[in-house]
Formats: C-alpha cells, sequence, structure tokens
C-alpha cells in the first residue's frame, strides 16, 4: 500500500528507537525489599562515617580518612538531593549514548580525584604547585584505570538490563574488588564492615550521572542468578586492556602517576 505523499517511511534509526523504548520499564515505585536495601545500605554507611570520625577525633588524624565525608558529602549529597532534575537534564542533552556515558563517568572520576590527591597530600604537607602535581597524577591513572569500568557497564545497560539500584550496588561492589577491600576478608571482618560501605557508595556515586543519563532502565533479559555475575566479569574484562598500558606507562614513565606509596 503506498504511503501519501506528506508522509515518509520510518528510518532504521527511529525503528530501532522505537524498540528500544519498549524495552525500557515504565516509571514503577521502588518494591518493599528495594526500600529495605537502600534503608540498610544507608544505616551500614552512617554507622561507618559515625565510627571514622570518632577514630579521627580520638585515635589518630589520617588525612586519607576525610575523602568520604568530603566526596559523599560535597558531591554525593547534592547529586541524590537533585537526581530527579539532574537526570532530566542530562536525557535532553542530545549527544551519542555511548560518548555521554563515558563523558559522564570521566568527569566524575576527574572530580573525584581531585578530593583523592588533596587528602592524599595532605600527608605530605600542603603545597599548591605539588598539589596540582598529585591532581593531574591522580587524573592520569584513574582515567586508565576506570576506561574499563565504564565501557563495561555501559554494554551492560544496552544489552543485559540492570535497574538503577542494581547498577548502583553492583557498581559499588565491583568497587570492593579494585580497591582490594575484599581481600580483608575473613581475616579482618572488622575492617571490612567499615572500609566496605564507604567504598561501595564512592563506586556507586560515580556511575550515578551516566546512570541518570539514561533514563528509565531496560528490561532485564536475563534473570539475576546470570545478570549479577556479569556486572562483575563484563567490567573486568573491559578493564585488562587499559589496565596493561596504565602498568607499561606507570612502568616506563613513573612520574606521570601518583607515587606508589599512595596507590601500590
Amino acid at each position: 500500500m503506498s504511503m501519501p505523499a506528506d508522509q515518509t517511511a520510518p528510518s532504521l534509526e527511529s525503528a530501532h528507537a522505537s524498540g528500544d523504548d519498549a524495552e525500557r520499564q515504565a516509571p514503577t515505585r521502588p518494591s518493599g525489599l528495594t526500600r529495605a536495601l537502600d534503608r540498610v545500605a544507608v544505616i551500614w554507611l552512617v554507622v561507618a562515617l559515625i565510627f571514622w570520625a570518632w577514630y579521627l577525633a580520638a585515635v589518630a588524624f589520617v588525612p586519607q580518612f576525610l575523602y568520604p565525608y568530603l566526596w559523599l558529602g560535597l558531591v554525593g549529597l547534592p547529586v541524590w538531593l537533585w537526581r530527579r532534575p539532574l537526570g532530566r537534564g542530562l536525557q535532553a542533552w542530545r549527544f551519542p549514548g555511548f560518548f555521554k556515558f563515558m563523558a559522564l563517568g570521566y568527569l566524575m572520576v576527574l572530580l573525584e580525584e581531585i578530593f583523592a590527591a588533596l587528602v592524599n597530600h595532605l600527608s605530605e604537607g600542603f603545597s599548591w604547585p605539588l598539589f596540582l602535581q598529585r591532581v593531574g597524577q591522580f587524573w592520569a591513572l584513574n582515567l586508565f584505570a576506570f576506561t574499563g569500568f565504564f565501557v563495561g557497564w555501559y554494554l551492560l545497560l544496552r544489552f543485559v538490563g540492570y535497574s538503577n539500584v542494581e547498577m548502583f550496588f553492583l557498581g559499588g561492589c565491583f568497587g570492593l574488588y579494585s580497591e582490594r577491600v575484599i581481600f580483608l576478608l575473613p581475616g579482618q571482618a572488622l575492617a571490612f564492615i567499615l572500609f566496605a560501605p564507604l567504598i561501595i557508595f564512592t563506586y556507586g556515586l560515580i556511575l550515578t550521572p551516566a546512570m541518570l543519563s539514561l533514563g528509565e532502565p531496560r528490561k532485564p533479559r536475563l534473570i539475576w542468578p546470570l545478570r549479577y555475575p556479569l556486572a562483575f566479569l563484563v567490567p573486568f574484562l573491559c578493564s585488562i586492556p587499559p589496565l596493561v598500558a596504565l602498568q607499561f606507562l606507570r612502568a616506563s614513565f613513573p612520574e606521570w602517576f601518583p607515587p606508589h606509596k599512595f596507590v601500590p
């Protein structure tokens, strides 16, 4: 059947977009289990923050322990409070999805590493030239370190599908391996309990703007016993090439990266 002259056949791009929209989950209220998970995680985080505040005040002042208060307080809290308008603004940004996802991930890393460089540099005293050097070094290291993490999660969201809560906490739990906190178990279980929520929320926050930019999540295509292991395996595999390059560059040009006393 011919079409009227003032209409055009739907393009492959529009058909693909329509298919993508059909796979998006309709906005729904969080389930009781999801709300319970959120509450438990927040309580865990608050307990850890209270402990480390007490430790800083009463036991020993370690500048590195200031990091979660700066990152989660100055960045995490505003992102959470304004997550809905932030999400709408990011979704309205006309930019190819993959590049927008990567750009927002890198932007969060650059912001986060300013705080990381600051608290590590405070252990050396403080000097503006050295601080700026440390910022550049932490940027160089972590742009490599997080590339596979972002690529992996984009692929997971594009082809597998996860809810926002799953992405936040699974991405956060990947940080337990990246930061070697998981290796505190089983011998240092208390240390794990007190460090783990800081890492989970740090990595989850790094992913949050990229996650919000995608709008409503896709419907999961696999059952959770398959999806959850993939949330660790895919970012790990995607991280291998940039980490190999990082190790080569760090060995060849050590002055480009933070000293090993800060990042082994």
